[in-house]
């Protein structure tokens, strides 16, 4: 039942309750009032009656009894009178009761108890109130019954017997009931109307908080409520309507936020704001994790049988393949591929093999799909001659370094070629993600290839430093991001190979190498840039995060222990840290501050993190 129901029945209930209630009340106080009046009315009459017919017969005028009674009857309103004899005063006296009233059950009852009595009696003339007594010998006071009585003190010698026409009071208490009614009636509407004024703003503030709500968990936070009062009720309907302004206003930036990351989803009028803001947070909650365990795979074949996997489990593919650029040949590498027909190794012609402009979204580094048109890269070879099945195929590419580095191919049937519309936009965010792992994960291999490392450490070296910056800045413009530069040196390291010998200095450089490369994250790259000088670059880290890390190096070789012939020595570091291209678009000047920051710590007391800040310079 709805509150407005329930409001309306509970009007209605305490109006009926409170009107028959009272009513009630009142008839039954006003009945018994009236019923204790005539009760005393009639024994007052009773007595007087009995009174006089005791004072005449004591003066041997029995005869006047009659005439007097006669003379009360017509009198006001009291309509009969009668002395009725006990069996024993007729018996005794040798009163002659013929042609008497008869004589009532009330009566009879009266002279047998002795205890006086009332009825009402309804009849065709009216209605009438019957009150009798009893008439009791006495010797007390100053007629002694027993004088002419041969009875006891107390014996019951008759009954005096009225009957006093109530009729007119009866209609006017009627009148008075309905009065009384009415008044009551008309009290309980004043209390429904006040009910209803009452009652009326939580109904409506109620219905309108209902639908708000209702609206809400649709997505649509735009609804707002009226204020109906003044009190506590319009406090709720101003907070709701504070809440969901900051709702729509937080959720909906929120969402085009996230809209704007993601670049996948348009939201429209018909959108659920809020299912579509959680759906868009898990998806980058979901690419985020992802990215954060293919930077922790050892190598790039690791990184390619997990994005293989994803392909197959998250998103239930069964027809694909992925293609790397080879910038030496300028063709297309295959990487994996599945569920390739026997009697074929690839789902393309082998001309992208030898010439990457053969495929469309290599040469056009933009998304292809035949949904519109079949034939819309000639270079697909999935649709031979006399196939029973038509293929379709979504080619995305795979940007590195700011070009094409590789071709991620779909093969769908007519089955399972809707369901990709929703599944593509997820999917090109992985490939976003994974994008600048795999081509981190590239480029480190390429390097190790080229033997661009230190053969002490193990580090890449200063040669590695200066092949491979162009890419790390083109791709840290491309994706707007920053890289820490921290520049680390050995404290007193001269006195390393001076005191212990070139062997222990070379322990202590590859004890340090060790500690940095353990520290950092495995796309962050740890070069060793000179002697006892090494460069770190954290890749997309914040200068928090940078100055953490760095701080982290430093506490970490100041507590391990180096070997020495003589038992073992801690060697401490000092770090700079600059962050490109926050302090300098150029990299180099970024390196130079790095390094500026690094004798800053050295002349300020050395085993210390400093950041670069604008005057050292000067001071150096």
């Amino acid at each position: 039942m709805k509150l407005r129901k329930k409001s309306q029945l509970l009007v209605m209930v305490s109006v009926i309750a409170v009107t028959v209630v009272f009513s009630a009340i009142s008839l039954l106080t006003y009945r018994l009032y009236h019923l204790a009046a005539l009760e005393e009315q009639g024994r007052m009459a009773a007595e007087m009656v009995r009174l006089a017919v005791t004072h005449e017969m004591s003066e041997g005028h029995p005869e006047h009894k009659n005439p007097y009674i006669e003379s009360l009857v017509g009198q006001t309103s009291l309509k009969h009178a009668q002395i009725i004899p006990s069996q024993q005063v007729i018996e005794q006296m040798g009163i002659d009761i013929s042609g008497r009233d008869a004589v009532r059950d009330l009566d009879l009852n009266v002279i047998s108890t002795g205890v006086e009595a009332q009825e009402l009696i309804y009849s065709d003339e009216g209605i009438r109130f019957h009150f009798t007594i009893p008439y009791v010998a006495s010797a007390r006071g100053k007629t002694n019954c027993l004088n002419c009585h041969d009875t006891v003190e107390g014996a019951v010698l008759g009954a005096v017997s009225l009957e006093i026409d109530v009729t007119s009071q009866f209609y006017r208490a009627i009148m008075n009931t309905v009065l009384v009614v009415l008044l009551f009636l008309l009290f309980g509407l004043t209390l429904a109307y006040f009910l209803r004024r009452l009652l009326k703003p939580i109904e409506l503030t109620t219905d309108e908080l209902n639908h708000v709500v209702s609206r809400a968990e649709k997505g649509d936070f735009s609804n707002r409520m009226a204020k109906h009062s003044n009190d506590e009720i319009g406090d709720i309907a101003d907070r709701t309507n504070h809440f969901m302004n900051t709702l729509e206003n937080s959720i909906g930036s929120i969402a085009n936020d996230v809209d704007t990351l993601m670049s996948h989803h348009k939201f429209t009028e018909r959108d659920n704001l809020l299912n579509t803001t959680v759906s868009v947070v898990n998806t980058m909650a979901m690419v985020s994790s992802f990215k954060q365990v293919i930077e922790t795979d050892r190598t790039l074949e690791d990184v390619y049988v997990r994005f293989q996997a994803l392909l197959e489990e998250q998103f239930n593919f069964e027809r694909y393949s992925f293609y790397e650029l080879d910038e030496a040949t300028q063709g297309l590498t295959p990487v994996f591929a599945s569920g390739l027909p026997d009697e074929r190794a690839l789902w393309c012609s082998k001309d992208i093999l030898s010439q990457c402009e053969y495929c469309r979204a290599s040469r056009t580094a933009h998304m292809v799909s035949s949904f519109g048109e079949v034939k819309i890269c000639p270079s697909f070879a999935g649709n031979p001659a006399g196939s029973d099945e038509t293929l379709y195929h979504v080619c995305l590419p795979v940007t590195l370094s700011g070009a094409v580095g590789g071709v991620l191919q779909l093969v769908l049937n007519e089955d399972n070629r809707k369901s990709i519309e929703a599944d593509l936009p997820v999917l090109q965010a992985f490939v976003n993600e994974a994008a600048p792992v795999i081509e981190s994960k590239r480029l480190m291999k390429s390097l190790k290839d080229a033997s661009m490392r230190d053969p002490m450490t193990g580090l890449y070296n200063r040669r590695f430093l200066e092949e491979y910056i162009d890419t790390l800045i083109s791709s840290i413009h491309r994706r707007k991001s920053q890289v820490a530069v921290v520049m680390c040196d050995l404290d007193h390291f001269k006195q390393v190979n001076d005191t212990y010998g070139h062997e222990v200095g070379d322990d202590v450089i590859k004890g340090s190498s060790t500690i940095m490369t353990n520290t950092v994250r495995s796309s962050d790259i740890v070069i060793r840039y000179g002697g006892e000088e090494f460069l770190i670059l954290l890749i997309d880290s914040t200068e928090e995060g940078a100055l953490m890390v760095a701080e982290r190096i430093r506490t970490q070789l100041e507590a391990h222990p180096f070997k020495v012939s003589q038992g073992s020595i801690c060697k401490t570091m000092s770090l700079g840290v600059s962050m490109f291209p926050p302090d300098n678009d150029d990299f180099w000047e970024c390196t130079k501050y790095a390094d500026v920051a690094l004798y800053q710590a050295k002349e300020t007391g050395r085993n210390q993190v400093v950041r670069y800040a604008e005057g050292m310079n000067a001071n150096e």
